[in-house]
């Protein structure tokens, strides 16, 4: 087994699908500290789908952990308009909290040996092509192709003692580390 972190490009929009109470807007799920969290089934289901595409792994991707925070970060501002109802003036919008075409996440897993790199990368490009991650309407939504495929590994802090506490997650992937889009929550 080996940690590694997933780097997906969004083709087609990810939109959030819990309605704000208060404003009516829908958003994502969010972890107490401010993480957007992809729940695991989403992954197992999409890996199943592209195990049996790929005609190999269909034992091996139930085995595959997954984090449910999402490595990045939802832009400032990221209302998505989604168009429903009759034509002209009865046509109405719901706004939806959002990642962009051409945002990149991290995803980060836990894969059994047999599946190679270049193994998940097939089948997490598979996903993305055919379902992709959106709370909202995933397939029509949510859309991605992978970007990289790198290890997990603890980036130092200040005192260089691994990152934890003040709001940081745990672990971040190096190549996360000052990326336009992907940077965490935490103290200023």
């Amino acid at each position: 087994m080996r940690e590694l972190t997933v780097r997906i490009r969004f083709t087609r929009h990810s939109l959030g699908n819990v309605k704000s109470p208060v404003e009516g807007r829908f958003v994502f799920t969010r972890s107490p500290d401010g993480f957007v969290l992809f729940m695991p089934t989403w992954h197992r289901e999409n890996l199943k789908l592209a195990a049996t595409v790929l005609g190999r792994h269909q034992d091996e991707v139930e085995k595959i952990c997954w984090d449910i925070r999402v490595d990045g970060v939802v832009r400032r501002d990221s209302w998505y308009k989604r168009y429903f109802g009759g034509a002209g003036p009865k046509k109405r919008y719901a706004l939806h909290e959002a990642f962009w075409p051409d945002q990149v996440v991290g995803l980060h897993c836990v894969v059994p040996a047999p599946i190679g790199d270049d193994d998940l990368r097939r089948l997490m490009s598979l996903a993305g092509q055919y379902r992709g991650l959106s709370p909202w309407r995933p397939g029509e939504f949510g859309l991605f192709e992978v970007d990289q495929i790198l290890p997990r590994r603890l980036t130092p802090v200040r005192d260089g003692t691994a990152a934890g506490g003040g709001g940081q997650p745990p672990c971040v992937a190096v190549a996360d580390v000052g990326s336009e889009g992907t940077k965490k929550p935490g103290p200023g």
